[in-house]
């Protein structure tokens, strides 16, 4: 009796802690997006998956969280992240998603201020701050303007 409760316990933890993976593969994500998930969001489970395809274009969405924090992450069809938006209220994004330029900028003109969301929308970058000023970045992190 205590053997096969044993097994049985081993076999549930181990499905478990394959979980993440499972639902890694089981989205059949592009490896950029699976890649840059495991990089920057390693402690975080795939809560939602969805792949939204148009004519000409495919695009996913992946909803990531940790109990603590969620974000929400979009992507193209070659798994390039276009758009990361935190989902918990006021939380910032992971520093090491913000590009290098960007999150300098930021730091040095707002140092109070957090960045809840970052998207790339053709040769431009914007950034939304928890103060809800907008910020507009050139492809290579240069800062071009705020919006508000």
């Amino acid at each position: 009796m205590k053997k096969t409760l044993s097994i049985a316990f081993v076999a549930i933890l181990a499905l478990f802690s394959a979980l993440p993976i499972w639902a890694q593969s089981c989205c059949n994500l592009p490896k950029n997006a699976t890649d840059f998930i495991t990089k920057h969001f390693s402690g975080y489970e795939i809560n939602f998956f969805e792949k939204d395809r148009d004519v000409l274009d495919v695009d996913y969405t992946v909803y990531v969280g940790n109990g603590k924090y969620s974000y929400k992450l979009e992507f193209d069809k070659k798994g390039n992240v276009k758009d990361i938006e935190s989902e918990s209220r006021g939380a910032a994004l992971p520093r090491s998603v913000v590009p290098a330029n960007v999150l300098s900028y930021v730091k040095g003109a707002f140092p109070n201020a957090k960045i809840t969301e970052w998207s790339k929308d053709g040769k431009k970058q914007l950034v939304e701050l928890n103060n809800d000023m907008e910020l507009v970045f050139n492809a290579k992190g240069k800062f071009l303007r705020m919006d508000d």
